[in-house]
């Protein structure tokens, strides 16, 4: 931990959190549309510093300047890693193919004309690839989160950063609603050309589904949902008055985007955070909530009765039934690469089929064995970061970890109504949160570690004490 200490405290040396602050910045404020071209749609700024991170984690470890403690997160993202390099040379091997029935009345404009084996064999090595780069840079965010965070106060430090970031996010988002205008749509960066239209806008009854800088407003609504347990905590542990305006914007903006998954992925969040809770804060929790209601019923009208729609009429809403109706499809094209899947990233909407379901997404790409390894990452994650809860010696650092659980089972909640890592913003704070969790984790067994040794250098006068007594 010596050579870690001075590698970190050199004054040459940038420390990974203002890495990660700059990563925040462009996982946000850079719409996800706009890519380097030559790289597909994993080229975002955001996606570059992440690669960055992994060859800087890389090196760092080779000279062993970061920690060598046993990390239960670290282990899951190396195996996640492997499952995905074998799904690749699965795919490879065994070559794909576009099933005739994989075809949706919706996507008929992508079907008039069939493709040829060779155009699928084409667009799939282009997709394994891009699944291959993605995953490589939202694995350096996680390795170099996990093992960059030197202190509670780095970590403290980056979730503040976050949430203050989040709350510019939302603030975009807002003023779509209320004005019409995407702001996203003004921004320009030299050497990146958009994928896909920017700004473009949604409407679900008669609101207008607000997404900011993100691909679409589900995306825009998961990632406020699983950073708004970040505002919380700040809000709950404010130093200074305004440390309450994130989770003021962050909770009025998400239900603009009329989402029914970034509601879920909220309602989840928030009852893990209420179960922790002590029972004072749960009767103010309490408490407010019914006022929280009313004020946004006050301020949209017509927004609290379309979200409660969106659950009153599950059994008949379309995006449900369509939803269902693909398990029989999907399941049938992964019997045929059951265990190891056709690679990350090559269940192209545009061969097969639009599908909302990471869950089922990774069945199909990882196979059952990526499956398993990828939902083991999760709750190892989120596991990790309970532990870190009860380890921890300051209540602040306590909440923080409960906050990381609660954001990555929101996460995983939202992955079953939402193609979660197909989208760069949700990928990205989904790998980013993994790396939190390890990074609390680890704080938390130092900080036992380093009671231990106070402990018993407390001790060792009262024996010497007692000897000389005797």
């Amino acid at each position: 931990m010596q050579r870690v200490s001075r590698w970190w405290h050199g004054r040459r040396e940038i420390p990974a959190l203002w890495f990660l602050r700059g990563y925040v910045v462009l996982l946000l404020a850079v719409p996800a549309q706009l890519i380097l071209r030559p790289l597909g749609a994993p080229g975002t700024l955001a996606n570059m510093v992440g690669l960055g991170g992994l060859l800087w984690w890389c090196g760092a470890r080779i000279a062993g300047l970061t920690p060598r403690s046993p990390s239960p997160v670290r282990l899951l993202l190396g195996v996640a890693f492997a499952a995905v390099l074998v799904s690749y040379a699965a795919g490879s091997l065994a070559g794909w193919y576009a099933p005739s029935n994989m075809r949706q009345g919706t996507d008929d404009v992508w079907t008039l004309v069939f493709p040829t084996v060779d155009q699928v064999h084409g667009a799939m090595v282009a997709a394994a690839d891009r699944g291959l780069l993605s995953f490589a840079a939202w694995l350096g965010i996680a390795l170099l989160t996990l093992d960059g965070l030197r202190s509670w106060r780095d970590l403290d430090l980056l979730v503040r950063w976050l949430c203050w970031v989040s709350a510019a996010y939302a603030l975009t988002g807002i003023y779509q609603f209320y004005t019409g205008t995407n702001l996203a749509s003004y921004v320009r960066v030299p050497g990146l050309s958009a994928n896909a239209a920017v700004g473009a806008s949604l409407t679900r009854s008669v609101l207008e589904r607000v997404s900011s800088t993100a691909t679409h407003p589900i995306e825009f609504a998961v990632f406020l949902a699983c950073v708004l347990p970040f505002a919380l905590h700040l809000a709950i542990y404010r130093t200074r008055r305004r440390d309450v305006v994130p989770v003021i914007m962050i909770g009025f903006a998400m239900p603009l985007a009329v989402s029914r998954s970034g509601i879920l992925a909220a309602g989840v969040a928030l009852l893990i955070m209420f179960c922790y809770w002590p029972s004072a804060r749960r009767r103010r929790a309490l408490m407010l909530a019914p006022a929280v209601v009313v004020l946004l019923r006050l301020a949209v009208p017509g927004l609290v009765g379309t979200i409660y729609s969106l659950f009153a009429s599950l059994a008949t809403d379309p995006s449900v039934t369509g939803r269902t109706e693909d398990y029989g499809v999907v399941l049938a094209l992964y019997r045929d690469q059951p265990w190891f899947g056709r690679g990350l990233f090559t269940f192209v909407p545009g061969y097969y089929r639009i599908l909302d379901n990471q869950i089922l997404m990774l069945l199909l790409e990882l196979g059952m064995v990526g499956l398993l390894v990828v939902l083991l990452l999760y709750v190892g994650a989120s596991g990790s970061a309970l532990g870190a809860r009860r380890r921890a010696v300051a209540a602040r650092d306590s909440h923080v970890s409960l906050a990381i659980a609660a954001g990555i089972v929101g996460m995983l909640v939202a992955s079953v109504t939402f193609d979660a890592w197909g989208f760069a913003q949700a990928g990205g704070l989904t790998f980013l949160l993994f790396g939190m969790a390890g990074a609390a984790s680890r704080l938390s067994y130092e900080d036992r570690a380093a009671a231990r040794v106070e402990a018993r250098a407390e001790a060792r006068p009262l024996e010497t004490a007692g000897v000389r007594h005797g």
